[in-house]
């Protein structure tokens, strides 16, 4: 038998309701910045921001709690699946997994690095996942 590892009281449903309000948050920040950056540097010039708000958000949320960073988890996989569905009628199919891949290799990573570093920065962190242009504008 497979044991969840969240219990699904009402306490970790609202903890569930806050998380996804953070990520919320981050999405449009990441949003925002990518928008600043195109219109700053041209097409193309926010590529890769991606990899640093995906761990970011996932450091954040493993630092919260245990909870926080099963539920940062398991949205992070919620949200390629999302994507797929999206993508899947005018991308190839290659594209799609490998973005699928490395978005879920950056969750595990932010996640793990908040988790095993509790009381640290995590813009500090992962400061090395941050875009040359991001880097240029002083853009955490």
């Amino acid at each position: 038998m497979i044991l969840d590892t969240i219990k699904y009281t009402g306490e970790n449903l609202g903890e569930l309701a806050a998380d996804a309000q953070i990520a919320y948050q981050h999405y449009n920040k990441m949003n925002d910045v990518g928008k600043k950056l195109v219109e700053k540097y041209g097409t193309g010039q926010a590529d890769g921001i991606d990899n640093y708000y995906h761990a970011l958000l996932q450091c954040k949320l493993a630092q919260i709690s245990p909870t926080s960073r099963d539920w940062g988890l398991r949205m992070g996989y919620g949200k390629e699946i999302y994507d797929y569905h999206k993508k899947k009628d005018h991308m190839p199919m290659q594209t799609i997994i490998a973005d699928s891949r490395k978005d879920l290799k950056n969750n595990l990573y932010g996640s793990n690095i908040g988790y095993y570093n509790q009381y640290k920065n995590c813009e500090d962190m992962l400061d090395e996942l941050r875009t040359e242009n991001m880097r240029k504008e002083n853009i955490r």
